[in-house]
């Protein structure tokens, strides 16, 4: 049977082959579902022209599949089993992070001695390709599956082409981990971001048919202010309320709108407005607060209001200003105003070191309109 395929290779790659790529160059190869057991394993058998190794990293239908199997070399072709990747994983050299194709499994079918080896209670096993950059894995070092933490305890490279790795179920390093990008010690080596964007047009406007209103927004990164953030704006009933790629909301039909704000390149970052679509503009009055999302114990720091009347500033109206502490506790004020205008507030934190790490609220309230309001969270930060 080997030969008479042997000899009708030619004829069934062109006629059955299909496109893949092995590593990373371009074949066409004859696939076919593994017939062995265990059948829980997407395992396939793989028969090309090209020169095939274990370890290869195959492409086949937008899926990574690793070569497992010792390679049969034919007359005129390669053949061998192939199995399917079932995760993605990092490794991080002091900052150096690299992605992986691998089989995560939590029990193994030897395909050399055809027995199934388990591994102990929260252990799995990763086989991955062996190359230079799996060469540096070592043990102890520690990498993410789903969320979740594990820490090499064993390394078998007796497979020529393959890494085997023994992994122990470990603990989430919070100040330390990308748990989200399952990126083990990311933060170690880099800076971690904490963006937020707010419409400061308020949450509900109203505008026009056929008139203009300008969104603006402020978007922060560790709470400092990013200059021209790239923002993506979208309605969710362009009908009534459309919107353009700089935050122009225009009334088009009677009715209401979610325009919703976005981060470009963090696109989790948002934030949405109702904006409405009159005929006859009636006031709608909203506040935001500008300033730091933090203040060091003992320092003081200034804070400015922002009033809008349907998404557009006006200055013929004032606040009163108030903090109080987030926690609801009133033995002790964290914080407290110093000095305050219709349009402007100073605060000051305290400088009692058990102030650190707790959080102080900043409210703005329309001067003639008790249920305009908005609030800032700040947090007091050690010197």
């Amino acid at each position: 049977m080997t030969q008479e395929i042997d000899e009708m290779l030619d004829f069934l790659l062109y006629e059955k082959g299909e496109e893949i790529t092995i590593n990373v160059a371009v074949q066409v190869a004859l696939i076919i579902d593994a017939a062995d057991k265990p059948t829980y394993y997407d395992d396939k058998i793989i028969r090309v022209k090209g020169q095939l190794k274990t370890g290869d990293m195959i492409g086949y239908n937008n899926v990574k599949y690793l070569v497992i199997s010792q390679v049969n070399k034919e007359e005129k072709s390669y053949k061998a089993r192939i199995r399917k990747c079932s995760y993605r994983i990092a490794f991080n050299w002091s900052g150096n992070i690299k992605w992986f194709d691998c089989i995560e499994e939590s029990s193994f079918f030897d395909v050399s001695t055809g027995t199934i080896i388990s591994t102990a209670t929260g252990n799995i096993f990763v086989t991955l390709p062996y190359n230079s950059d799996t060469r540096a894995i070592s043990l102890s070092q520690r990498f993410y599956v789903t969320n979740q933490p594990f820490k090499v305890v064993g390394i078998d490279k007796s497979q020529e082409g393959l890494i085997k790795l023994n992994c122990a179920l470990d603990t989430i390093i919070q100040t330390d981990d990308d748990v989200e990008n399952n990126i083990a010690d990311r933060w170690k080596y880099e800076v971690a971001h904490t963006y937020a964007l707010t419409i400061i047009n308020g949450d509900a406007a109203n505008v026009l048919i056929n008139d203009v209103m300008q969104l603006n927004v402020t978007a922060t990164d560790n709470g400092t202010s990013i200059t021209n953030p790239a923002v993506t704006f979208a309605s969710n009933n362009p009908e009534i309320v459309s919107v353009d790629n700089s935050g122009k909301v225009m009334g088009i039909e009677l009715g209401q709108a979610t325009v919703t704000a976005k981060l470009t390149y963090h696109n989790t970052i948002s934030d949405t407005i109702t904006v409405t679509s009159v005929e006859t503009e009636t006031h709608n009055y909203s506040i935001s607060i500008s300033g730091s999302s933090t203040i060091m114990s003992g320092v003081k720091k200034s804070f400015v209001s922002h009033i809008y009347d349907n998404g557009s500033e006006v200055t013929d109206k004032s606040v009163v200003w108030s903090i109080r502490n987030q926690d609801g506790t009133t033995s002790m004020a964290y914080a407290t105003i110093t000095a305050s205008t219709g349009t402007s507030v100073t605060v000051k934190a305290d400088l009692s070191i058990s102030c650190v790490g707790k959080y102080v609220v900043l409210k703005a309230t329309l001067s003639d309109d008790a249920t305009v309001f908005s609030e800032h969270i700040i947090e007091i930060i050690d010197i």
